[in-house]
């Protein structure tokens, strides 16, 4: 009697183990379908960082090393597969697309800003995401009847004032 007490438990283990592995697959299942057209933006994103960031440190004299940039590359992609995961499993646990928007909108905001910062330093344009939150409220606030001033909009975005490396000597010069 015993034995069959114990056969019929570890069968109920089995049962319910195998429903809760079954459950949790098409649950991630789901969130990776959910996530895929969210991927294709992510690569570019990526690239395009790789492409300017190669250029802004070639800009600022560095010296930049292939497997340096792939290494960043490929962890950057990780880290992006995982935000893909995390936002599509919270917007199928809580049914709120809402919140798969958010999230995303954030990672790829800060890696856009991160793009835009790249390709300004090679411009020889000092950017800063605080004074272009205050540039963007001024404007705001222009719209309403407030003008801006030449100088503050001169203040907000103005030509970098660091060293740069010149290529063909190698010497060090400072930029306009």
């Amino acid at each position: 009697m015993k034995t069959m007490l114990t056969t019929l438990e570890d069968e109920m283990v089995v049962a319910v183990g195998s429903g809760i592995s079954a459950t949790a697959v098409a649950f991630m299942q789901s969130a990776v379908l959910r996530m895929i057209p969210y991927a294709v933006p992510a690569l570019v994103i990526v690239a395009l960082d790789l492409i300017y960031g190669i250029k802004a440190a070639r800009h600022r004299g560095e010296r930049v090393r292939f497997s340096t940039a792939c290494r960043r590359t490929v962890s950057k992609i990780v880290s992006y597969i995982c935000w893909l995961i995390l936002a599509s499993t919270l917007a199928l646990s809580f049914h709120k697309d809402w919140i798969e928007w958010f999230v995303l909108a954030l990672v790829y905001g800060n890696e856009f800003a991160s793009i835009v910062g790249n390709y300004l330093e090679t411009k020889g344009i000092e950017f800063s995401f605080v004074n272009l939150y205050r540039w963007v409220l001024k404007l705001i606030a222009g719209k309403a009847g407030e003008a801006m001033d030449t100088a503050e909009a001169e203040e907000i975005i103005k030509p970098k004032r660091h060293a740069v490396r010149d290529p063909k000597t190698g010497r060090w010069t400072k930029a306009v």
